[in-house]
């Protein structure tokens, strides 16, 4: 019971320490055995070479999945803003003129509120949907989750693009601030 404990805390170390220790066991493994008698370690390498091993595949594993997690979820953020054409002031524009009344409103209530933060349910359709056009954001990685009967009700504020453009084009200023 011990020994998989010990072992879930090896699963999670930080990226940095992993790839030490993927460099490091991989060192060990494959440098040639001259180089290993010279640092004085082919008893070591011969002794607990299996396990040196073990650390390298789960190392080199846990890496390789941490870098397909960060370039899908990189990528996946320019898909978006090329697709919806958020990556450019016209296009951010364009779908802040075009939204429905709802969002609309939601976006002059945050506008109200002094800290442009509201208290809204994270299972609500209009709220999900302006966090992933990235409009509005939750407001910090850990908070806590208020339950109202069966809504899961979090602080999100108002991205400062939005309000910066909001303030700059006189289209936006009639539709959301009067």
């Amino acid at each position: 019971m011990n020994t998989f404990k010990e072992f879930m805390d090896f699963l999670k170390l930080p990226p940095t320490i992993l790839g030490a220790l993927a460099i490091a066991s991989g060192l060990l493994l494959y440098l040639p055995d001259d180089v290993i008698k010279r640092l004085y370690m082919e008893s070591f390498r011969s002794n607990y070479g299996f396990i040196i091993g073990i650390i390298f595949v789960i190392s080199i594993s846990i890496l390789v999945m941490l870098l397909i997690t960060y370039i899908f979820k990189h990528s996946k953020k320019i898909i978006i803003r090329k697709y919806t054409g958020m990556k450019d002031r016209k296009g951010r524009i364009k779908y802040l003129l075009d939204m429905d009344k709802a969002k609309t409103n939601l976006i002059k209530s945050f506008l109200k509120e002094s800290n442009h933060t509201l208290d809204l349910s994270m299972n609500d359709g209009i709220t999900v949907e302006l966090e992933y056009m990235e409009i509005i954001s939750k407001a910090g990685g850990t908070q806590f989750v208020n339950f109202y009967g069966d809504m899961a009700v979090l602080k999100y504020f108002l991205q400062p693009w939005v309000l910066k453009i909001i303030n700059e084009d006189e289209q936006l200023k009639k539709k959301f601030l009067s």
